[in-house]
């Protein structure tokens, strides 16, 4: 398997700003990316919520973490412990 997401199409705006939220799931992979440029002219912030606890170990070396790239400010770019799934919350500008 492979990297898989989803992103709600139901986004939440407030002035010029947009929520986006959905699911990822990491099935035997550790890298993943949601390209938001369709939705996004600048990421601000995103956050995951790792629904397989077994993975955290609290030692800073498991877990999932979402990074803004500069190569890409419109996209989430996951770094994840194989086999992880969770949701993802991302704010930015429209």
């Amino acid at each position: 398997m492979a990297f898989s997401s989803t992103t709600d199409n139901r986004p939440h705006t407030f002035g010029d700003m947009i929520v986006l939220h959905g699911t990822y799931n990491c099935a035997s992979v550790v890298t993943g990316a949601i390209d938001l440029s369709a939705h996004l002219s600048e990421l601000l912030m995103v956050t995951l919520n790792n629904d397989t606890f077994a993975d955290i170990t609290g030692s800073g070396v498991a877990g999932d973490f979402a990074l803004i790239t500069a190569a890409a400010p419109t996209s989430i770019t996951f770094d994840t412990i194989s086999g992880s799934t969770g949701k993802w919350m991302a704010i930015g500008r429209r």
